[in-house]
């Protein structure tokens, strides 16, 4: 502390000073910038995980369906013996699999849901 009973100012004599945002970024968002919301990158990652689960591709059948520009949904229909794998022990594997792919599509700005029937 100085004579004037005041906590010294770091830096010399600069007081702390925040920084001010730059144009053109997002609170929170470190300026990263969103691709569209059209791309399917996270249903094709999810498709591709999938039939290297079965093992066998041919066993899967895909069906998209798009509910609005930010949400879709995934429907696997497979031989019961195949919703076994997908599925694992006690759902962790499709539970995994749900985290990866909705963190996938968060980036996208979409939400992409898979359901196995």
């Amino acid at each position: 502390m100085d004579d004037t009973r005041r906590p010294a100012k770091r830096n010399g004599s600069k007081p702390f000073k925040k920084s001010t945002p730059r144009s053109g970024s997002r609170p929170g968002g470190f300026g990263r910038v969103r691709p569209q919301v059209d791309s399917t990158a996270a249903e094709d990652l999810a498709e591709y995980i999938l039939k290297v689960l079965a093992k066998d591709p041919d066993a899967l059948q895909f069906e998209r369906e798009t509910y609005n520009p930010g949400r879709c949904r995934v429907s696997v229909t497979c031989d019961p013996l195949v919703t076994g794998r997908l599925i694992g022990k006690d759902g962790r594997t499709i539970t995994a699999l749900r985290s990866l792919i909705r963190a996938a599509a968060s980036r996208f700005g979409k939400r992409v849901d898979i359901e196995i029937t």
